[in-house]
């Protein structure tokens, strides 16, 4: 057997790289950096996993029916209870019992849309129609009398607005007492982003 020759070049060459297979093993077994933000979504994960009761709002839009199939699919893994809550919202010049045809014709179409999705899950619903006369309040109360653990929303912000969210998602975002996630599609012109999250960290963060 040869005798093995060290040199001063071979020696520095095989600590370097050492040192990189080093610092590759603890880059790979280092525990990711806890920040607010992933403290928030790993928060609202934990939540909508054992959510019990998941209220769902809607309006009648195909964005509503988009998250009564995904309420319906959370409720379904997770063996919760769905509320689909349809608000009429009455002019202050009329009185709450007054008789709206056209939109209580809406609500019904709405919650009629509602059922069928559901049907496909195999879950049941329960369904309320409110004659209120702001949504917002009227969605923060429900979840409050429910009990709610999670809210879901879909929200079209006005177009040109200088706000994020619509003046009821932005309430009740801020005033529910549980868990709020909110569905907003891309608004014309601006490119979706690039992280494939069905919902923004910012709406995650919501909950008490």
């Amino acid at each position: 057997m040869e005798p093995i020759h060290l040199t001063a070049t071979g020696i520095i060459l095989a600590f370097g790289f050492v040192a990189c297979i080093s610092a590759v093993i603890f880059w790979m077994l280092k525990l990711p950096e806890q920040t607010p933000t992933t403290l928030q979504v790993a928060k609202a994960v934990r939540m909508s996993e054992r959510a019990n009761w998941i209220l769902v709002p809607v309006q009648g839009t195909a964005l509503s029916d988009r998250m009564v199939a995904l309420g319906a699919q959370m409720a379904k893994a997770r063996q919760a209870r769905v509320e689909v809550f349809y608000v009429i919202e009455v002019p202050w010049a009329l009185p709450l019992s007054a008789h709206l045809p056209e939109a209580e014709r809406m609500a019904k179409e709405a919650l009629d849309r509602a059922r069928r999705i559901a049907e496909r899950f195999d879950v049941p619903l329960q369904m309320e129609i409110a004659h209120v006369r702001e949504a917002s309040h009227a969605i923060v109360d429900e979840a409050v009398n429910t009990g709610a653990d999670i809210i879901l929303m879909g929200d079209l912000p006005a177009r040109g607005g200088d706000t994020r969210f619509s003046a009821t998602t932005a309430y009740v975002f801020s005033h529910a007492p549980c868990e709020v996630i909110v569905d907003r599609p891309a608004l014309d012109g601006m490119k979706p982003p690039r992280s494939s999250a069905r919902f923004s960290t910012e709406v995650l963060s919501s909950g008490r």
